[in-house]
C-alpha cells in the first residue's frame, strides 16, 4: 500500500482502485491543489441567509425568544439539554448588545414556552408552559404556570406568585408551547406524552388531554380550578371528551403561534419516520395522529377519533426536513417579501421556508434560507421583526443573501478540478488519500476517500471532534458496487467480484458553511452528472458476496442536499470521517509501515488554534501526545480486538453524528465511544419511541437481542430503521456481532441517562 520513494516528493497514483494508492518518500512534499471548481452553487440561491444577532452576548443553547412587553428588552429561554430542569428566562437590552444577561425566572422544569396576557400592561401576567414533576399528581406533567410581572421599572418576575393553571401526564413529545389567540383566550399545544409511536393511543382520544391542542379562558376561573373552559369549545357534547380540546390528533406540535392580523392558529409539528408537517390548527379537526403520519398512513388500524381526519396545511419528506420547528406570520418591514408569510424552519437540515395562507389554502410556498442552524424556534421583536432561535449557538437575524447561482458550476464530475484524467480515474496529485478506522456502513459499497485543500492552507487539528477545515476545502468520497452488467471501464480488482463506480459525493466549505453534492456515475464509467437538489433512487442488480455470484436487487439512495446536512449537522462539526479516532491509524507494507496522522504532519496539512498564519505550511505543527497515545476507534471487522471496542467503534461510527449531545436525533442516548457504557443511556434502558411490539422490550437489554430495540432497529428496513438515512440493505455481519456483544453482556450494568435535547 505504501512505498518508498528515491525522490524528496509526493505523489498519488491510482495503484489499484481501492488501496490507497500512495508513494511516499522519506521527506513527502505536498503538490497544491489550485485547480478546485467546485466554487459557488448549482441551484438557485434563497433569497435571504442568517447573520448573527447580539455576537457579543453568550447565549447558550437558547430555545425561544420573547419580546417582554413594556419595555424594549428581550427574553430569551435557554436549557442547557436534558429532559428536565432547570429552565431559565435570560433578560437582555438589544439596545445595549454589550451588557450582560440577567436571570428573570429560573424553574426545575424544563421551559417549553412562554405568553403575556393581553392585558399584560394592566395585570402584568405571565405564562409559561414547562414539563417536569406534578407533586399533585405524583408524575412527570407537562403543565402552564402564571406568573405576576412588577408593574414597575425594572419589571422583574415576582417568582413566588407562581400558580399552576393546568397540567396532564406528560413524560415525551410533551409540546407545552402556549399563545394567546386573537380572541383572547390561550392556547396550548400538548404532544402525544410517550415519545413511543402514540404508546398510549392519545392521538385520537379525546378523554385525555395528550395529542392536542387545548383553549382554555383564563379570565373566568371556577371554583375548582384556574381557568373555565369555552362554551364555543368543540367537544361538549361528546361524551367523557375533555372539554379543553380544540383540535387533536397531534404528534408534537413544538412551536404554535397566532397570525396577529387573521387569528389563523399555526403548529409546526414534528414528524416520526417520513414526514414533518405545519399546521393550520382549526375548530374540532383530526390531524390524524397515529392512525396517519402527516397525510400518510402510520397506524391505521388505530381506532380513530369521531372527526374527519384533515390533511395537512403543509408537508415535506425527510429528504427536506427532519424535525420541524414551526415559526411566525411576518408583518415586519424589513422584508416586504415576507409580510403574511409564515415563515418557518427545521432543526436538523437548517431549511427555512415561507408559506402564505389564504382562502383556505397555501397560495405561496418557497424557500427562505438554507442554513447551518439547529432552529429550536423563532421570536418576534418589540419590532415585529423574526430572531431565528439557534439552539447551537444563539440568535439570528434574516438578511438578504450574498450567495450567487454559479453558471460555472461543474455538472459533470469531470468538470470539478478533482481529476488529472476521470476516463482513466486519476485522481489529481494534489488530492490526499485518506482511510478510515471504522468505515460507515453503506450498503456494501467499497469507498475511496480524498482530502481537497487549496493552496498551502492547513487544517486546525482537534483531539476532539471533527477537525475544523479552511474555505475551499473540497472531501471526496466515491462509491462503488459489485454490479452484474458492469461496464468494461469499471474498476479492476483483484478479489471478485469487479466494482462499477455508482456515485461520488462532495463535501465543499465555502464562506464558512458546508455544502454537500453528489454525482450519479454513468453506466460506462467515463463521467458521473450532478444529482439534482431533491435526489433519487435507483435499483441495481448486484452481485451478492464475492463466494457467492448470485444477483440481488438493490435500491441505491443518492441523497438530496438537505439529507446530506442531516447527518453532516452542527453536532457532528459538519465532518464525519476526518477526526484523530477515524484516522490515527498505521498502514502496513512489504517496506515500511507509515502512521497516517504522522504523515498528514509531515505533509503540513496542520496548524494548532494558536498559529497566527494558518495558511502556513504547518510545519511547526506538534501533536498534543505522542500519536500512539491518541484516541482511535476499532475496525469493527478485525477480531483481535475486543468484541467491545468493534461495537462501540461501529456505534460511534455510524450512530454518534445523531445521538450525541446536541444532535439531530430526538432519543435520550449517546453513542460516542468517550461515553461509558453506564452513561450511555442504552443498557436497560425504556425505549424513547416504537418497541415493535417487543414484551419488555429494552434499547440493550442483557442476554436478550431479540428484546433489544437497538438491534432491532439495525435489522429493520423502512419505518424504524437505523440509520435513518443512506441504506437500504442490513449490515449483516454488524448485526452478527452486536447479537454476539448482547449476548455476552453482564446484566448488572445499570443506566444513566445522558443529556441531548429532543425538539
Amino acid at each position: 500500500m505504501w512505498a518508498k520513494k528515491s525522490k524528496c516528493f509526493f505523489t498519488i497514483v491510482l495503484v489499484s482502485a481501492f488501496s490507497l494508492q500512495v508513494l511516499l518518500a522519506l521527506e513527502p512534499e505536498r503538490i497544491q491543489w489550485n485547480d478546485s471548481k467546485v466554487i459557488g452553487f448549482p441551484d438557485p440561491p434563497p433569497p435571504f441567509e442568517a447573520r448573527k444577532l447580539y455576537p457579543s452576548l453568550d447565549i447558550q443553547k437558547p430555545m425561544s425568544v420573547s419580546a417582554l412587553p413594556g419595555t424594549r428588552d428581550l427574553l430569551v429561554h435557554v436549557h442547557k439539554g436534558g429532559y428536565g430542569g432547570p429552565g431559565r428566562l435570560l433578560r437582555f437590552s438589544p439596545q445595549h448588545p454589550d451588557g450582560e444577561l440577567k436571570e428573570f425566572l429560573v424553574l426545575d422544569d424544563i421551559i417549553y414556552g412562554v405568553a403575556f396576557h393581553p392585558d399584560f400592561e394592566q395585570n402584568g401576567l405571565m405564562y409559561v408552559g414547562c414539563n417536569g414533576r406534578s407533586d399533585a399528581l405524583d408524575k412527570v406533567c407537562t403543565r402552564v404556570l402564571q406568573f405576576h410581572i412588577a408593574r414597575e421599572p425594572p419589571f422583574d418576575c415576582i417568582s413566588e406568585s407562581q400558580r399552576t393553571v393546568i397540567e396532564w401526564p406528560s413524560n415525551g413529545h410533551n409540546g407545552g408551547d402556549l399563545v394567546f389567540g386573537n380572541d383572547g383566550m390561550l392556547y396550548i399545544s400538548a404532544g402525544d406524552g410517550t415519545s413511543d409511536s402514540d404508546a398510549n393511543h392519545a392521538g385520537q382520544d379525546l378523554t385525555t388531554l395528550p395529542g392536542s391542542m387545548l383553549r382554555i379562558d383564563v379570565d373566568q376561573p371556577t371554583t375548582e380550578q384556574a381557568y373555565s373552559v369555552p362554551s364555543d369549545n368543540p367537544f361538549w357534547n361528546i361524551e367523557r371528551a375533555r372539554q379543553e380540546i380544540w383540535a387533536y390528533g397531534l404528534r408534537n406540535p413544538w412551536r404554535i403561534s397566532v397570525d396577529t392580523k387573521t387569528g389563523d392558529l399555526w403548529a409546526g409539528i414534528n414528524g416520526q419516520d417520513l414526514w414533518e408537517t405545519a399546521q393550520v390548527v382549526r375548530r374540532g379537526e383530526n390531524y390524524g395522529w397515529s392512525i396517519t403520519e402527516g397525510s400518510q398512513p402510520f397506524q391505521p388500524q388505530r381506532k380513530r377519533g369521531p372527526t374527519p381526519i384533515v390533511p395537512p396545511t403543509i408537508e415535506h419528506p425527510h429528504s427536506e426536513a427532519r424535525s420541524l420547528t414551526g415559526g411566525h406570520v411576518y408583518y415586519g418591514k424589513k422584508h416586504p417579501s415576507l409580510r403574511g408569510h409564515y415563515v418557518y424552519g427545521d432543526y436538523s437540515t437548517g431549511m427555512i421556508w415561507a408559506a402564505k395562507h389564504e382562502h383556505g389554502s397555501v397560495t405561496s410556498h418557497f424557500p427562505v434560507a438554507r442554513t447551518a442552524l439547529q432552529i429550536s424556534g423563532f421570536g418576534v421583536d418589540h419590532d415585529g421583526e423574526l430572531i431565528v432561535v439557534d439552539y447551537g449557538s444563539g440568535l439570528y437575524e434574516l438578511v438578504p443573501t450574498t450567495q450567487k447561482q454559479s453558471n460555472t458550476f461543474p455538472r459533470m464530475l469531470s468538470e470539478t478540478g478533482i481529476y488529472d484524467s476521470i476516463a482513466d480515474n486519476q485522481i489529481h496529485p494534489g488530492l490526499i488519500p485518506y482511510q478510515v478506522n471504522s468505515p460507515l456502513w453503506s450498503d456494501g459499497a467499497v469507498k475511496e476517500r480524498f482530502i481537497g485543500i487549496p493552496g498551502n492552507q492547513t487544517i486546525e487539528f482537534k483531539t476532539a471532534n471533527s477537525w475544523d477545515f479552511p474555505d475551499g476545502t473540497v472531501l471526496v468520497k466515491t462509491f462503488s458496487l459489485p454490479l452484474a452488467n458492469r461496464s468494461e471501464n469499471a474498476t479492476d480488482q483483484a478479489t471478485a467480484p469487479p466494482l462499477t463506480r455508482v456515485e461520488t459525493r462532495l463535501m465543499t466549505r465555502q464562506n464558512d458553511e458546508w455544502h454537500g453534492y453528489s454525482y450519479q456515475w454513468n453506466a460506462a464509467q467515463t463521467d458521473a452528472v450532478l444529482v439534482d437538489a431533491s435526489g433519487h433512487d435507483q435499483t441495481f442488480e448486484v452481485v451478492a458476496s464475492e463466494f457467492n455470484h448470485g444477483l440481488t436487487k438493490q435500491t441505491w439512495h443518492y441523497p438530496s442536499r438537505s439529507e446530506c446536512m442531516v447527518c453532516h449537522s452542527r453536532a457532528s462539526n459538519f465532518v464525519l470521517g476526518l477526526s484523530v479516532q477515524q484516522t490515527n491509524l498505521t498502514f502496513t507494507d512489504d517496506e515500511q509501515m507509515v502512521a497516517q496522522l504522522e504523515h498528514f504532519k509531515q505533509l503540513g496539512l496542520f496548524h494548532d488554534g494558536g498559529t497566527e498564519d494558518k495558511r502556513s505550511t504547518g510545519s511547526k505543527f506538534t501533536f498534543p501526545s505522542p500519536v500512539e497515545d491518541l484516541p482511535k476507534l476499532t475496525n469493527p471487522k478485525d477480531t483481535s480486538q475486543t468484541l467491545e471496542n468493534r461495537v462501540r467503534s461501529y456505534l460511534h461510527a455510524n450512530c454518534a453524528n445523531c445521538h450525541v449531545k446536541e444532535g439531530g436525533g430526538n432519543s435520550k442516548i449517546t453513542l460516542a465511544i468517550n461515553r461509558p457504557l453506564d452513561k450511555a443511556g442504552i443498557v436497560n434502558t425504556v425505549p424513547a419511541h416504537d418497541s415493535f411490539g417487543i414484551p419488555g422490550a429494552k434499547l440493550i437489554k442483557p442476554s436478550d437481542p431479540q428484546g433489544s430495540i437497538l438491534l432491532q432497529r439495525m435489522k429493520r428496513r423502512g419505518r424504524g430503521q437505523m440509520p435513518p438515512l443512506g441504506t437500504s440493505v442490513v449490515d449483516a455481519d454488524a448485526v452478527s456481532m452486536i447479537t454476539q456483544w448482547i449476548n455476552q453482556m453482564p446484566a448488572e450494568i445499570s443506566t444513566t441517562s445522558p443529556t441531548c435535547p429532543a425538539p
